[in-house]
């Protein structure tokens, strides 16, 4: 059996027509590295094809969420704020990373754009050189192209967000622990490489104390010194990135951490009761980074009466996340099962920017999403993960790694980025598992290959359950374009993505409410009025339709109709001054 291809890559020949070597060594790398450059290639071009496409996309010209954030943050760095004044909340690499190319004249979204599709093809090489090591020159090279066609990889390599980053770290790391038995020196760089994506992922923490066990564990042919030393080097190449962000975070904030102070106000948001997995801020409306830290540390500041140093809110947060799943473990338990099912769904949770908008404007994300998805690539890797197991004792870390990430996204709360490491660790195993499917139906081993494609079939029901409220979210997704673009006054480019969300999810409230107030800030009161009855028809509770209804009515001239909404909506928000105030100027006419 080969020692680097496993049973995959056994009895393939080496470089000469002639040779009858096993496929390892030089013929190995060879044959690594012009896959690599081959998919690498492909994964360029098509991720270039997305950026021409999609360059017209609102959220990229008005940017929301966290890539506003980023972005401003990027900027303060290249103007030279690259120490900050308070400590991490958010993980730092990425922001660092956009001020170094805004530095070098990469100010525009669609400089940073192209800089990131440049090193997702860069992670699409090395993703295929490590699966080509680790089971073979096929599977690798099927690996490669797999992520070079993945719609989550081309979306995040097309906005500004982190997961682009996370994932070209996580591919670097991959391709590092591809070699057996790392001395000392390449472990210090795995070492380096895990510290920087626990700075642009936290959740990768998890994964630390995995590859020092891991580098102790493949030195056990060699003396217990000598076999420590990879382990020791791996930490010391971690502490080198982390010990300067903690000294950095106890300089401007007096306190000592490694990464960031946000893990107690996240432990919340995905385990207080009535938490459903997804993100739902402390203060509903406020998503965005500008509120997140200001909100934690107020509420927290007002429950306990004083001021409070950041590690002392992580801790209230922490402590308050634990009181909830105490007061009623059950549905704890339940929840984390509802979450450890959103990890390996079909669905891809977003954030502010979500990969079916953009697939509205490309043809290539749309045709893509289509046939290639986690509800696709999950059974793969099942099948993968199966035919590897005999190859467990050199393959264990990666299965560990997995399992560890899955359980990582779990326990705090699930969307699509905070998954994707997990994807790229499973996309080599799904090329292993389409081998094994081959390699079964050429040897005619019908039973192995039934029982291969029931276990694929058993895990594709899973996979693809529709365990979200997918329209609502879809409409969820729109709206968040159409906001960006009202905020921003542009009001005839806003309303078909309101409208767009109403055609998604017929029975949001707030859809039709967004939809309703672009029509009327438009003039358009007659076409606005009968999405506000509907938005009331749906949930008659909602503030501030009743008072938008009232208004156009009343521009239209049925001032009688407007008065009644008035009333209602001074009765249902006491605090609604417009309301009482229009009821008063009619009422004392």
């Amino acid at each position: 059996m080969n020692e680097n291809g496993g049973e995959l890559a056994a009895g393939r020949r080496g470089c000469g027509r002639a040779a009858k070597v096993s496929y390892s060594g030089t013929c190995q790398e060879a044959g690594a590295g012009l896959g690599a450059a081959a998919v690498a290639t492909v994964a360029l071009a098509v991720r270039l094809a997305y950026i021409a496409e999609t360059h017209a996309v609102p959220t990229l010209r008005h940017l929301v969420g966290d890539a506003a954030g980023y972005l401003e943050w990027g900027r303060s760095i290249a103007a030279g704020a690259w120490l900050g004044s308070e400590a991490f909340y958010q993980a730092p690499l990425y922001p660092y990373v956009l001020g170094a190319v805004i530095a070098a004249g990469g100010e525009s979204v669609g400089t940073i754009r192209l800089v990131q599709a440049v090193w997702g093809s860069i992670a699409v090489g090395c993703l295929g050189v490590a699966a080509t090591r680790l089971l073979g020159r096929g599977p690798g090279l099927l690996a490669g192209l797999m992520l070079a066609l993945y719609p989550p990889a081309i979306f995040f390599d097309g906005v500004i967000q982190k997961a682009s980053l996370a994932g070209l770290l996580t591919c670097v790391l991959l391709v590092l622990m591809s070699r057996r038995a790392p001395g000392a020196g390449p472990a210090a760089v795995i070492g380096a490489v895990m510290g920087l994506l626990v700075l642009t992922r936290e959740n990768a923490a998890v994964w630390a104390p995995v590859l020092l066990a891991w580098m102790v564990v493949t030195g056990r042919s060699i003396g217990r010194s000598a076999r420590l030393a990879p382990a020791a080097a791996g930490a010391a190449g971690m502490a080198l990135v982390l010990l300067p962000v903690g000294a950095r975070n106890l300089a401007v904030g007096g306190e000592w951490s490694l990464s960031t102070f946000q893990m107690g106000p996240n432990l919340y948001i995905g385990n207080r009761g009535g938490a459903d997995g997804r993100y739902r801020p402390l203060v509903r409306g406020h998503e965005t980074p500008a509120y997140e830290r200001a909100d934690a540390t107020r509420l927290a500041e007002q429950a306990t009466g004083r001021p409070m140093t950041p590690r002392e809110v992580s801790r209230y947060w922490t402590g308050r996340a634990l009181a909830d799943i105490r007061a009623d473990p059950a549905a704890w338990v339940g929840l984390m099962g509802r979450k450890f099912l959103m990890v390996w769904n079909r669905y891809e949770v977003a954030d502010a920017e979500s990969q079916y908008v953009y697939a509205a404007d490309s043809f290539v994300l749309r045709c893509l999403g289509r046939v290639w998805h986690l509800g696709v690539l999950g059974p793969l890797a099942a099948v993968g993960l199966i035919g590897t197991w005999s190859e467990r004792r050199r393959l264990w870390v990666y299965y560990v790694l997995i399992a560890s990430m899955a359980a990582a996204v779990a326990l705090f709360y699930v969307m699509a980025r905070y998954r994707h490491p997990l994807v790229l660790l499973l996309i080599p195993f799904a090329a292993a598992g389409c081998f094994e499917v081959w390699r079964l139906a050429g040897r005619r081993a019908w039973a192995p290959l039934a029982s291969r494609l029931a276990l694929a079939g058993l895990v594709g029901l899973a996979v693809n359950l529709p365990i979200h409220d997918e329209p609502r979210l879809n409409a969820l997704a729109f709206m968040n374009v159409g906001v960006a673009l009202a905020e921003a006054g542009d009001l005839p480019a806003a309303t078909p993505y309101f409208a767009s969300a109403v055609e998604r999810h017929p029975g949001s409230a707030e859809a039709r409410n967004n939809l309703a107030q672009a029509l009327a800030l438009d003039g358009r009161y007659a076409e606005a009025i009968p999405h506000y009855r509907a938005a009331l028809a749906v949930d008659p509770t909602l503030t501030g339709v009743d008072y938008n209804l009232a208004v156009a009515l009343e521009r239209l001239g049925r001032t009688a109709e407007a008065l009644n909404h008035y009333r209602r909506g001074a009765a249902l928000d006491p605090t609604d001054q417009a309301a009482a105030a229009a009821v008063r100027r009619i009422e004392g006419r």
